[in-house]
């Protein structure tokens, strides 16, 4: 009976139920998705009462929520000023009341009814299957609107008139006409960011492997020898990283057959975020061996599922770890080289800039740990 108190035949099940639970945490962010006060610019070219009624009742619905998704609207001045909002990644989209809605609307009860546009503007570029989603709900909204408006118009008419000619019949008909246009499109790639994420993260955890074992066996005489080898691990991490960046971009491009847009940029982009990940890697193994590498491989699990969601989708919790996990920054600057401005955000620069300095400061430092060599002489 002795063999049922060996704690490894009960070891793997305890192993495989903590597992279990990791890994269903890092998929709460991708599972049971509700965005909440995604953000909407609302312009109002129309002068007239109609338009400001129409305006206000749209805008005032941020509290009204649906099983997935809530709005949370912000009046712009213009179409121009909501377009480089978007630009610079403030809304997912803007919707333009035309300056002749009031005009167009007063003349669905007249002998010549004229149907209005309104106007849809979808910012593709800050994610492209919630770009999809605000497509249909947005346009739903509008014929479900513009259908409640020729109802109240047609029943003012047939108040007055028994007979309704056939031309207003058909235009108050769905009265309002929905357009739809779509700036900062995705390409190619729509989520280009977790295909060079994985890539360049997995790439600086093998590099920075491979770096550690350069001078494993090595014996140093004295502090200035391991500083040495110290700053040679950074140089070669620093030219390693030029063929991680670059060389993750141009074969993907190849591979996959993608048309990478400011594919010279980007490479530089991605070069500076390997060097980053992998003097961080490279820091932290300094200190506690190769058993850092298993933490680095969890993080790839957990932050994929992370990046791709949208803010407005997270609780507070995942929402703060997006805002300070190492790799955010480099996917946020992926995002901005490829959709948008062609450039990073300067917060994403200094981000991965202050994740080097972290990195090498500890590469560094770790010139005064004692290796298991020196503890055993003294």
């Amino acid at each position: 009976m002795k063999i049922f108190k060996n704690k490894f035949l009960y070891l793997p099940m305890l192993v495989v139920l903590l597992l279990s639970a990791v890994f269903a945490s890092f998929a709460i962010p991708s599972t049971h998705v509700k965005i909440k006060d995604l953000p909407i610019a609302m312009v109002n070219e129309d002068t007239g009462e109609m338009g400001k009624t129409f305006f206000d009742n749209i805008t005032n619905t941020k509290t009204q929520k649906n099983s997935s998704m809530s709005i949370k609207w912000s009046a712009v001045s213009s179409e121009k000023e909501a377009v480089n909002k978007m630009n610079d990644e403030k809304y997912y989209a803007t919707v333009v009341i035309p300056k002749d809605f009031s005009e167009d609307i007063g003349s669905l009860a007249t002998q010549n009814p004229q149907k209005t546009k309104v106007k849809i503007i979808i910012n593709e570029g800050m994610n492209k299957n919630v770009a999809g989603q605000l497509e249909n709900a947005l346009s739903t909204m509008f014929q479900t609107v513009g259908d409640e408006l020729g109802e109240q118009v047609l029943q003012q008419v047939g108040s007055k008139s028994p007979a309704i000619p056939i031309e207003m019949a058909s235009s108050l008909n769905n009265p309002i006409e929905v357009s739809t246009e779509k700036i900062n499109k995705t390409g190619d790639l729509a989520n280009g960011g977790v295909h060079f994420f994985q890539t360049v993260w997995l790439g600086s955890i093998m590099a920075a492997m491979i770096l550690s074992f350069a001078f494993a066996k090595s014996k140093f005489k004295n502090k200035n020898e391991k500083f040495i080898s110290k700053l040679i691990i950074i140089i070669m991490g620093g030219i390693t990283s030029f063929v991680v960046g670059y060389g993750t971009v141009y074969l993907q491009s190849a591979i996959l057959q993608a048309d990478i847009p400011n594919i010279n940029s980007l490479g530089l982009f991605l070069s500076f975020a390997g060097f980053a990940f992998l003097m961080l890697i490279a820091g932290v193994e300094s200190w506690i061996g190769i058993a850092s590498v298993p933490i680095f491989m969890i993080f790839l699990f957990f932050a994929a599922p992370v990046l791709t969601a949208i803010p407005e989708s997270l609780n507070s919790f995942y929402g703060g770890l997006a805002d300070w996990l190492p790799m955010s920054y480099m996917y946020r600057g992926v995002k901005s080289i490829m959709y948008f401005k062609g450039t990073p955000a300067n917060a994403d620069v200094i981000g991965l800039t202050i994740t080097s300095v972290i990195g090498m400061v500890l590469i560094l430092l770790s010139v005064f740990k004692k290796d298991k060599k020196e503890i055993a002489n003294g």
